[in-house]
């Protein structure tokens, strides 16, 4: 019988060591790119230009315990770790864990971590080396399986939309962001090139959890009359996306671009109710300060151009009468800390078991396709023999 999606984790990790893409670093950039070293108690730790000496802990999770240090993408056998393999081990977790696709995120240590390095050709470089081995190697066993995400490098609108147009061609059909298109934590103008473009190429806009959102609140003795008006939507609201979709919201990105929309995946959906609902306050309660005329409420906007990304928050589903649940994607933040492998299967079905079935098909299959172009019904890929 042929195998369909069943289940699609809108939140999974690639997290391997670097040699992979490494061998796409340019020859003369290779040795600024970030590497991998054993220390002494046998764990890893990445030596990356810019920053201390960085642990692998929370990122290699696999079935646990948690660890905030000392850990290791190998098995003391010298394999690799569950979620540190290439794209066949990959799809064999995914049959252990009950699910059938899994929305692939760029690792911290080639997307924010790699920020420091000086020089912004060297920096592109290593971006690009990391995207095309994730669509040309490790996703390219089944890419309707191991869906890949383009990582946008964050050194300006040039680099930004030159990858995005490079990811089309090499058939990318879905991007990360960290900031915004410009580079830095906040919208400017130059960012609607890249919108129109991503709008233009049908290329959906799949950040982390969020991207951008730096607004300056100061400490709690800052003078509150030099905020923006997006610090002070989100004053109470702080959590993604929360201050990232105020930014937009306040500098009329959705009124230029109303065909606009983004997955934001692992949020912490228990407070999304939360969001909305402040978010919407903070705008009558302070606007006659800031003079913002907005067409809609902060709220509507947030979810007519949003998907909201679930991974353990099982209570988010007792909050329907003040949420809407078909807005969610679930995920399993396969191989991080708070993930659900290698019970996946159970938790779904304690979670999602007594929804009706189109509520539930729509949280874990429908509108992640939806959001990638993907066809919710096609055949899949089957997984390859050991």
């Amino acid at each position: 019988m042929s195998r369909t999606y069943q289940v699609i984790s809108g939140d999974g990790h690639i997290e391997t060591p670097p040699e992979g893409w490494l061998k796409y670093v340019p020859d003369r950039h290779r040795d600024r790119a970030p590497r991998l070293i054993r220390l002494e108690n046998g764990a890893d730790g990445w030596i990356v230009e810019g920053q201390p000496m960085l642990h692998n802990g929370q990122n290699i999770k696999g079935r646990g315990p948690v660890q905030f240090a000392n850990a290791s993408y190998f098995n003391e056998d010298g394999s690799a770790r569950e979620g540190a393999g290439d794209g066949k081990q990959r799809l064999r977790e995914q049959d252990l864990d009950g699910i059938d696709a899994e929305v692939l995120f760029a690792p911290v240590f080639v997307a924010r971590f790699i920020e420091g390095i000086a020089d912004d050709d060297i920096y592109l470089s290593i971006v690009q080396a990391y995207n095309r081995w994730q669509l040309e190697d490790y996703c390219a066993v089944a890419p309707d399986r191991l869906i890949p995400n383009a990582l946008i490098p964050v050194r300006g609108i040039d680099q930004a939309v030159g990858e995005l147009k490079r990811a089309h061609e090499m058939g990318f059909k879905s991007v990360q962001l960290q900031q915004y298109p410009n580079g830095s934590g906040g919208p400017k103008a130059e960012d609607d090139a890249f919108w129109r473009a991503a709008l233009d190429l049908g290329i959906a806009l799949s950040p982390h959890s969020n991207f951008g959102g730096a607004v300056w609140r100061g400490d709690p003795r800052a003078d509150t009359s030099q905020w923006s008006a997006e610090a002070g939507m989100s004053q109470h609201a702080p959590i993604a996306p929360g201050a990232t979709m105020s930014q937009m919201i306040v500098h009329g990105v959705f009124e230029r671009f109303p065909s606009l929309r983004f997955y934001f995946a692992e949020l912490n959906a228990c407070y999304l109710p939360a969001m909305l609902f402040y978010l919407d306050r903070n705008y009558h309660e302070f606007n006659e300060w800031f003079g913002v005329e907005l067409k809609k409420e902060p709220s509507e906007y947030v979810l007519e151009h949003t998907l909201f990304g679930m991974v353990g928050d099982a209570q988010i589903m007792q909050m329907g009468h003040v949420f809407p649940l078909d807005q969610l994607v679930w995920g399993s933040d396969f191989p991080h800390s708070v993930g659900t492998y290698p019970n996946s299967k159970a938790y779904i079905e304690k979670t999602f078991g007594e929804i009706e079935a189109e509520l539930r098909r729509k949280i874990l299959v429908e509108n992640v396709c939806n959001h990638l172009g993907l066809d919710a019904n096609a055949t899949i890929t089957e997984t390859p023999a050991a």
